[in-house]
């Protein structure tokens, strides 16, 4: 009965926790300040609360209950509720805090640290970042597809975009409509929008601008058309580097 549930659950929660350790850590932050704290305040609300959310978050009834609202794509952030850092650092403090000797807190606050430190990833490398010029600290091209939209003379404007594109687009620019959403996930491969800017064909493009009202499609250049987007009533308005803009002539 809750089969679609419970997978939901294990897929979100894998993606929560990632690769590192501080699940693991919170776990054992758990146990020691059941075992160790003496303010029976503090023991009840760590301890009570940490277990009831994961209870709850963990549970195929909630999830099945919630569904509607937190869909598989997002429901992983329910997951941020669990007082993972708090709890952690709450039991950090107390180890040094239970250890007698100046200069054995200071090695112990440092080993603490450093376990911290190795129990994730480090996430500043040049895979995740790049250098833009610009404010919004997004791609330069992605800024620049955006505002060439935006100052077109069309007073709505709804746009299929690259799947890159989307979660950038929104923030640049909320004046323009986007014909589907970003996927938390990254899983694009089932999207008829997504299949269609792949497939090499100006009429499957045309065909889902038309379905989803727009009027507006950025296409990469690394995809070469079989045919032309012209045929289909949609004009080149703007062009950058890596795509073109295509905008519906009336």
């Amino acid at each position: 009965m809750f089969e679609e549930n419970i997978e939901v659950i294990k897929n979100t929660f894998s993606e929560f926790k990632g690769t590192g350790m501080y699940i693991a850590l919170f776990l054992i932050s758990i146990i020691y300040i059941g075992i160790k704290e003496e303010n029976k305040k503090v023991k009840r609300f760590i301890i009570y609360y940490s277990v009831i959310t994961l209870l709850i978050t963990l549970n195929p009834i909630f999830n099945k209950i919630v569904r509607p609202i937190f869909t598989d794509s997002v429901y992983w952030r329910v997951y941020w509720i669990i007082p993972l850092g708090v709890t952690i650092a709450y039991a950090a403090v107390k180890v040094a805090d239970n250890t007698k000797g100046k200069f054995q807190k200071v090695f112990l606050i440092i080993g603490i640290v450093i376990t911290i430190v190795f129990s994730g990833q480090f996430i500043y490398t040049k895979a995740n970042y790049a250098k833009v010029g610009n404010l919004y600290k997004l791609p330069d091209e992605h800024v620049e597809i955006a505002q060439l939209i935006g100052i077109d003379e069309e007073e709505h404007k709804k746009a299929i975009v690259p799947e890159t594109m989307i979660a950038h687009i929104r923030q640049i620019d909320a004046t323009i409509e986007l014909a589907y959403r970003r996927n938390p996930q990254g899983a694009y491969l089932e999207n008829e929008i997504v299949i269609a800017l792949y497939s090499g064909s100006a009429k499957q493009v045309a065909i889902q601008a038309e379905k989803h009202g727009c009027n507006y499609v950025v296409l990469r250049k690394e995809v070469p058309l079989e045919d032309s987007m012209e045929e289909y009533n949609f004009y080149k308005i703007s062009e950058t580097e890596n795509f073109e803009i295509y905008k519906l002539q009336k």
